[in-house]
């Protein structure tokens, strides 16, 4: 076999390998709005495979390699409940499917994500079950991973604060009660804590959770709702516009969240966590 078809046989496979892949992310991050969404579990990310725009220190790239995959299983498990909720949309267009099981968990996952729940007695009719799942799924869908390792960076200086390191807290979240966490250093006068977590799950879930219900994130939560609902992929940049409110530093704080984006992580996150990059 001569070495100009070898060359175009590993090329043919190499394309093949993308498209599949591609593929696979279409499925699970940028179906449409009742399409179902494949679960990925994430690989192990090397930091020998981390490449940005701006060099990274070492211990900056091995920061990324641990926190990624975190935030990309707790994508995971919004997808499942999403899932689940467009299972339920299905039955409830078949009258003999959708029963009070269903108007159970339909009413648990919407006081999760604090929208009112349904009256159970008597069964409430399949446009109101239907309008409540519609406003639901607003809600219950992923932040982009780049968005969320970004914000991390920022509000725990790469993971480094003493609230991320002994509250589990990488996103500046928050309390107002005594005992919910870290009281603020250097400011007896602060009249909120720190958030303290149990584990980094819990609190990049809870931080999941607060964009996805918070009142001053309906911009974000709107962006997203548009690009699915054009088929098009959940945009890290498009949807950090919908932060102004997260900090003081408004505006400024977008454009430090877009510049983290595109200068200090990879562009090709998904293809790390899907691990296809050899």
């Amino acid at each position: 076999m001569s070495i100009l078809k070898k060359i175009s046989i590993r090329y043919q496979r190499t394309f093949k390998q993308f498209f599949l892949f591609s593929l696979m992310l279409i499925m699970q991050f940028c179906t449409g709005p009742s399409e179902r969404h494949e679960i990925i579990d994430p690989a192990v990310v090397s930091t020998d495979n981390i490449i940005t725009k701006r060099n990274l220190s070492p211990l900056h790239k091995a920061f990324l390699a641990r926190f990624l995959p975190e935030i990309h299983i707790a994508n995971n498990k919004i997808l499942l409940i999403r899932n689940n909720m467009l299972d339920l949309q299905d039955a409830v267009k078949d009258d003999d499917k959708f029963d009070d099981t269903n108007l159970q968990e339909l009413n648990r996952v919407l006081k999760i994500y604090r929208l009112d729940p349904l009256t159970e007695s008597p069964l409430p009719t399949s446009e109101k079950i239907e309008d409540a799942i519609q406003e639901l799924l607003r809600r219950v869908d992923i932040i982009p991973v780049q968005l969320v390792m970004a914000q991390a960076i920022i509000e725990s200086g790469w993971g480094n604060s003493d609230f991320a390191k002994h509250g589990n807290n990488y996103f500046g979240v928050h309390c107002y009660t005594e005992g919910c966490g870290i009281k603020p250093a250097g400011n007896d006068s602060a009249d909120f804590y720190v958030k303290t977590y149990s584990s980094e799950m819990a609190g990049i879930e809870d931080y999941l959770w607060i964009l996805n219900t918070g009142h001053a994130y309906r911009g974000l939560r709107q962006t997203r709702f548009e690009l699915r609902d054009d088929n098009k992929p959940i945009d890290a940049i498009a949807l950090a516009q919908g932060l102004s409110k997260y900090s003081v530093k408004g505006e400024e704080y977008v454009n430090m969240v877009s510049n983290i984006i595109r200068n200090y992580l990879p562009e090709n996150t998904d293809e790390l966590l899907a691990g296809k990059i050899e």
